[in-house]
């Protein structure tokens, strides 16, 4: 859309939006230099919008301001990959668990909501479309734990780690695991998940997202073996 047809005030939430599906999707590289000047050439619009913007970008982890000089995209450091994933566990295994015990029924309407906008995604086999579905069911999970602090933290690491979440739904191994089979796997999990939940099956609501948390963990790992890296150690990480 051209910045001008746009209503005023528009511009920050239109560009933020802009930005940060090109760094989600990796248009734009972990790492990648964003020139203030640049940015407000290649957009069209003023330097107030694209501050703003890139503010909020950094509040959600996709950035670093720099000093006077715009900022990065924020990389992706797959030595702190280990950390991510036993803190994401855990997070999701809490918030899970108490969505089962505290959810109301506009919880259970949400949850199903995002959850069948996730699997209508599924069907084009778009991943940044699937990653962004994907999102919201799980930060309408943590919004159903009735703890906000709890759930702010959840999406806070579901925003952080939006492009590593991305691998599941744009990898395609040439194995018997194919793009088509884990997309199932991950439909039939969401779909256990909410009956749990539905059902104040807090237990099991718990033991299924570990499972969760444990086949994104398998699916990066193995992306990771099939691209060629070093052997990567995932197990929870040593206390310090």
């Amino acid at each position: 859309m051209n910045p001008s047809r746009r209503a005023k005030g528009t511009n920050t939430a239109w560009f933020y939006q802009e930005l940060r599906r090109e760094i989600l999707s990796l248009s734009v590289q972990p790492g990648e230099n964003l020139e203030e000047r640049e940015l407000v050439e290649r957009f069209g619009i003023s330097r107030t919008p694209v501050r703003e913007a890139l503010i909020r970008l950094a509040a959600d982890g996709l950035v670093n301001l720099l000093p006077n000089r715009g900022a990065r995209v924020a990389t992706v450091d797959l030595h702190d990959f280990p950390r991510y994933v036993e803190a994401y566990d855990l997070i999701q295994r809490a918030v899970t668990r108490l969505a089962a015990m505290r959810r109301d029924d506009d919880d259970i309407e949400k949850i199903k909501a995002a959850q069948g906008r996730f699997e209508a995604a599924t069907a084009k086999h778009e991943p940044l479309e699937m990653t962004g579905y994907n999102r919201d069911y799980h930060a309408a999970i943590g919004d159903a734990s009735h703890n906000p602090y709890l759930s702010s933290q959840y999406k806070n690491m579901l925003d952080q780690g939006m492009r590593i979440l991305r691998i599941p739904f744009a990898y395609d191994p040439s194995s018997d695991d194919g793009l088509g089979t884990h997309l199932k796997k991950i439909i039939t999990e969401h779909r256990g998940i909410t009956k749990c939940i539905e059902t104040r099956d807090a237990q099991n609501a718990e033991l299924l997202a570990h499972d969760h948390s444990r086949l994104f963990q398998s699916r990066c790992l193995q992306y990771l073996r099939d691209i060629g890296t070093e052997n990567v150690q995932v197990d929870m990480a040593p206390k310090d």
